[in-house]
């Protein structure tokens, strides 16, 4: 982290407390700061004459939270987190555990003995999106890669191994994200804040049939590139897909499927081929071409049905549309052993 950077940020720090009327003046210089086994502070000022300890970060998650909370518990003196983003999760653990912060995207919350702040603030110049985070398909391809495996060390060369991307445009796209403050500088993702942006522009166009392709028929199956038994093919999302997942969806036993499908090309011979339901409430099953060309070749064939399924993270994007029981869904989801909460 450059030093023009922690400048900047404290520079917001110290505007927005004046703002509020508070006393606020440099104490200790980082030379001589107090240290402790996490390392120096990034500095230490005095508000209305209490000293706080300031620690800077570019982003906050609640890992780190975690750790800077441990960090805080040691200190003698109260402790202040300034990020251009701050998960939201780690946004509640400092406020459990008394540790102010500021983050840039508007919100400042300090209490020590005298002061308690604890409301909306300018949000910083450049904590927004300076550019679009998911412009293309590699970028949402990342995302997804990244979600699915949140604790992982993610490095543009691997990721490009796993999404079969080139590690140039993976490159580029993690430094979009980075931007945004959606990763933070070791590639870990902003839990919830990545998957709720990503969900924010995910977008499904569905095509309703009149038919519902069989499985059994051979002919027609390389015709839809169903892909059953392929490395790429139809992949059954949404309400189903939540239901094979283990997502707490109840619907009855004749609920129409919904499939991605892998081209445009599959899009038109399924329409040709099962015919286009006229009533939308009659369909058989519904069609859309994919987001991103990896949607149709990660999928789980072992979640008790014959469709292979979309991956877990592309199944939550796709329930988070439905406004009405979306978040809901997704919170009252108890994943299997091996898949971490992203949402």
């Amino acid at each position: 982290m450059t030093g023009a950077f922690k400048t900047e940020l404290l520079a917001a720090l110290d505007a927005d407390l004046v703002d509020l009327g508070l006393d606020v003046s440099p104490d200790l210089p980082f030379e001589v700061a107090a240290t402790s086994s996490y390392g120096r502070p990034d500095a230490v000022i005095t508000v209305n004459g209490q000293r706080v300890v300031v620690e800077i970060k570019a982003a906050v998650t609640e890992t780190d939270a975690e750790q800077l909370v441990q960090y805080a518990s040691g200190l003698s003196d109260p402790m202040l987190v300034v990020s251009r983003r701050i998960a939201d999760g780690a946004r509640r653990r400092f406020s459990v555990a008394g540790v102010g912060y500021l983050d840039g995207r508007g919100h400042l919350r300090l209490v020590v003995p005298g002061v308690f702040v604890d409301t909306d603030v300018e949000p910083m110049i450049g904590s927004g999106e300076l550019l679009p985070p998911f412009e293309g398909e590699v970028a949402k391809e990342v995302a997804i890669a990244i979600l699915n495996e949140p604790s992982v060390n993610h490095g543009p060369r691997s990721l490009a191994r796993k999404i079969g991307r080139v590690p140039s445009a993976v490159t580029g796209a993690l430094a979009r994200l980075r931007t945004n403050n959606l990763l933070t500088s070791a590639n870990e993702p902003m839990v919830p804040e990545l998957f709720w942006a990503l969900a924010g522009i995910w977008r499904r166009g569905r095509t309703p049939l009149a038919n519902e392709p069989e499985p059994g028929m051979a002919s027609q199956n390389k015709l839809l590139q169903l892909g059953l038994h392929e490395d790429v093919g139809w992949a059954l999302t949404d309400t189903l897909a939540a239901q094979a997942w283990g997502m707490p969806v109840v619907v009855s036993p004749n609920y129409p499927p919904d499939f991605y499908v892998p081209s445009i090309i599959a899009l038109q011979r399924a329409t040709a081929q099962l015919g286009r339901a006229d009533d939308p409430d009659s369909r058989a099953c519904t069609v859309a071409v994919a987001p991103v060309p990896l949607v149709c070749r990660w999928r789980e064939g072992e979640l008790g049905t014959h469709w292979q399924v979309a991956n877990h993270i592309v199944v939550a994007l796709d329930i988070a549309q439905d406004e009405s029981r979306g978040r809901e869904l997704l919170d009252r989801w108890v994943p299997p052993e091996g898949i971490l909460r992203v949402w």
